[in-house]
């Protein structure tokens, strides 16, 4: 289901990985495909990976579009998943163990909540996993990660922070999920 979402990575104070999901944005969906991956990596590993993450240049991103439009790379997303909308919290994976680590910058999908319905944020400086839950009306206590974040809609304010889980201590799938229920 069309569930946009967001997967971000936040280490030594700045934003490494922030990737746009297109499907499945719900807990059900990409936060368990999130809490999985964490309940089954080992950090260092993941952590050495995340170091060697980057933005993607205009420069490069031309080069791909210009292969693209000019029939050189067909079937770009076989070639470029983490480019890829229809990657989502899988990109943990990816930048893990496919060395994937050229990477697009959507962090800003944040700030407006009409359309970034869920978020999630692994912040390994606070050794937290953070969700974040979409169509927010409120305005964010100065404490929330997004309180300074930029936004168009005078209705709808950035993604607000529902819970947050200790990367020492994560739940089960049931657990997780339970928190989550309307």
């Amino acid at each position: 289901m069309g569930t946009r979402n967001l997967t971000c990575v936040y280490k030594n104070g700045e934003y490494k990985v922030a990737q746009y999901g297109q499907w499945d944005g719900y807990p059900e969906g990409q936060g368990i495909t999130i809490l999985r991956f964490l309940r089954n990596v080992k950090m260092d590993e993941f952590n050495k990976a995340i170091d060697e993450c980057r933005w993607i240049t205009q420069e490069e991103l031309d080069k791909i579009n210009k292969d693209i439009n000019n029939g050189i790379l067909i079937n770009w997303q076989k070639y470029y998943p983490e480019l890829s909308r229809d990657t989502g919290g899988e990109i943990l994976e990816l930048i893990t163990f496919k060395n994937k680590r050229i990477l697009n910058n959507s962090i800003d999908f944040a700030n407006d909540s009409l359309f970034c319905e869920w978020a999630y944020v692994i912040d390994l400086d606070s050794n937290t996993f953070e969700v974040y839950k979409g169509f927010n009306n409120e305005k964010l206590p100065e404490t929330d990660r997004f309180y300074n974040a930029e936004y168009n809609d005078k209705e709808y304010k950035p993604v607000k922070l529902i819970k947050t889980f200790s990367l020492d201590n994560l739940p089960t799938k049931e657990e997780f999920l339970m928190e989550f229920e309307d």
